[in-house]
């Protein structure tokens, strides 16, 4: 009986110990505002948007930085609280370059976008380099072709 409780007792210490040190963690990587990048946004290499396109599979699952126009904004209302336990706003932003167009998300209060510059704050026409998370969704009733670009953190272009 006095093992078990022992047991429980390192377990509790353990999960407290690991928790704090994730926290600590959290809270110390705060080199951009409020972010966890690591390295900053504008020491990243840009990737054209045809390439992208062309190559979607070379950016599954990763993060890259992304420069271009606002070409078109659309604003939806997520009332499916299955997303992230409430309804929320996602915005959706066309964003050109030289090469393609590409629409990326914000999913606004239930993203991941952790720059001070959100979404719904851009205006058509304005220069943005941002950062997206790329993946490709498979599953029935999805084309092929999609790429689904997410918002890691959105600033204006310096130019």
């Amino acid at each position: 009986m006095t093992e078990s409780r022992v047991y429980s007792a390192l377990l509790m210490v353990v999960l407290i110990a690991t928790g704090m040190i994730w926290f600590d963690s959290v809270m110390a990587s705060d080199e951009l505002p409020r972010s966890y990048l690591k390295i900053p946004l504008v020491s990243r290499e840009r990737i054209p948007i045809s390439r992208i396109l062309a190559y979607p599979d070379q950016y599954q699952m990763r993060e890259i930085r992304l420069t271009g126009t606002v070409t078109a904004i659309q604003v939806e209302t997520v009332t499916n609280r299955f997303v992230c336990g409430r309804a929320h706003e996602r915005t959706m932003l066309t964003v050109e370059d030289d090469t393609g167009k590409i629409e990326v998300i914000d999913q606004g209060a239930c993203g991941k976008n952790v720059g001070a510059l959100k979404a719904l704050m851009v205006k058509a026409g304005q220069q943005i380099d941002l950062l997206v998370q790329i993946m490709i969704p498979t599953g029935l009733g999805t084309p092929s072709s999609s790429i689904e670009a997410t918002i890691r953190y959105i600033d204006l272009a310096r130019e």
